[in-house]
């Protein structure tokens, strides 16, 4: 007689902490390189639509040891540590390299990326390992003095140029990776028309 058939397996539920751990073992396997917290101009869905041409997980984080500041001139928000300070922002994941490299190349040469650890405000899973991009020192004098972004004078006077910005650096890297054939032919079917 033939062996009995496998009992079927039912994965037990999963904490937060579980989900967390599964969704990063996920886009590890796809070449996700982490979370990465935004807290300005990334933290609206606009602008991640104008730049990937789709909205990436995002769940709401706070970050402690640092504040917000206004940049003056261009309207977007910088990161510096303060000991005292805390910041509300965005943790997203599932960015895949070439994303990540379109998000680096979007971001002001006033950054640098850091490492930080930032809470989720939507489950009690702990503090979780990103990176951000911090203002510079060296460029503290472009900050607004003490002053906070402002996200809705962002939105009023910023961020329809930002998103055009996006636009055209989303257009700009879809064709610079295109091969020489494609790239001709694109060009080819434009005079044509």
């Amino acid at each position: 007689l033939g062996a009995a058939a496998p009992t079927p397996r039912v994965r037990p539920p999963m904490d937060a902490a579980a989900r967390v751990a599964e969704t990063a073992a996920q886009a590890a396997t796809l070449g996700d390189w982490g979370p990465i917290f935004v807290y300005g101009s990334f933290s609206m869905p606009q602008a991640w639509m104008s730049l990937l041409g789709r909205v990436p997980e995002m769940t709401a984080a706070t970050l402690r040891g640092h504040v917000r500041r206004s940049v003056r001139f261009g309207g977007f928000a910088a990161l510096m540590e303060d000991p005292d300070g805390f910041v509300i922002g965005q943790l997203v994941t599932g960015l895949q390299p070439a994303e990540r490299r379109l998000l680096d190349h979007a971001v002001d040469d006033g950054f640098e990326l850091a490492t930080v650890k930032v809470r989720s405000l939507g489950e009690a899973i702990g503090d979780l390992e990103c990176v951000t991009y911090r203002w510079r020192e060296e460029f503290e004098d472009a900050l607004d003095g003490e002053k906070d972004w402002d996200i809705e004078v962002y939105m009023e006077e910023h961020l329809d140029e930002f998103m055009e910005l996006c636009t055209d650096m989303r257009k700009s890297h879809d064709l610079e990776s295109l091969s020489d054939e494609d790239l001709k032919a694109r060009m080819l079917s434009r005079r044509r028309r």
